[in-house]
């Protein structure tokens, strides 16, 4: 068998487990002789400990960072600066996959680009998410769960209405707009998942901001 044949019928993106199993139905007992031999020979390409993804020669398609990013250091959601540019929220796109999870904040470099972690509480991580389906498909905030782990990840906190005002205008450079087309009701009941007095105040701020009463 052909190691071309070997690893016929695997999607682009392969858990370490999947790779494993496959070589043990084939009859392999030294079988992470015969994945670093597929790695440098250039059939699979190591993500990190566990991962790896079909070489260019064997996938369809490229490997797909956002699907990564949720599963090789999950459970996590795609989420932060990435969605809030895509949704029209900020101005700057960014370089990395960024995506939050209960886990310690980490970055990961691959042949395919950046991913970046950072740290949410793990009642926090999926509330206010749902499914991309496009394949292979992957976890994504809504906008207005982006913007609130945008702001919990965020270390400052304004001190008064005034500053709270130039940080999220000139910092965070939140188009205005796009901040008025946001859910605040729906912001609210994330908010309180976070537990977090900050995030609970930058609700309350968005609501005087845009004149919605604070019952």
């Amino acid at each position: 068998m052909t190691d071309i044949e070997l690893l016929k019928g695997l999607d682009t993106e392969i858990p370490g487990w999947v790779l494993q199993s496959r070589l043990n139905e084939r009859g392999y007992t030294n079988i992470w002789q015969k994945i670093e031999g597929l790695v440098a020979d250039g059939y699979i390409e190591r993500v990190m400990r566990s991962w790896y993804c079909l070489g260019p020669l064997l996938r369809k398609r490229q490997p797909s960072l956002r699907y990564l990013a949720c599963n090789v250091y999950g459970p996590a959601a795609v989420s932060g600066s990435l969605v809030l540019f895509e949704d029209g929220l900020i101005p700057d796109a960014v370089a990395s996959v960024t995506a939050v999870t209960s886990k310690r904040s980490r970055s990961l470099e691959t042949p395919y680009g950046n991913i970046q972690w950072l740290t949410v509480p793990r009642s926090s991580v999926f509330p206010g998410t749902y499914a991309v389906k496009d394949p292979p498909g992957y976890i994504r905030a809504t906008p207005e769960k982006a913007l609130l782990d945008q702001l919990y990840i965020i270390r400052y906190t304004p001190q008064n209405y005034s500053f709270w005002k130039s940080f999220i205008f000139e910092d965070l450079r939140l188009d205005e707009e796009a901040l008025e087309k946001l859910d605040l009701t729906n912001m609210h009941e994330l908010a309180s998942i976070y537990n977090s007095p900050k995030i609970m105040k930058h609700i309350k701020w968005f609501k005087k901001y845009l004149g919605i009463p604070d019952k």
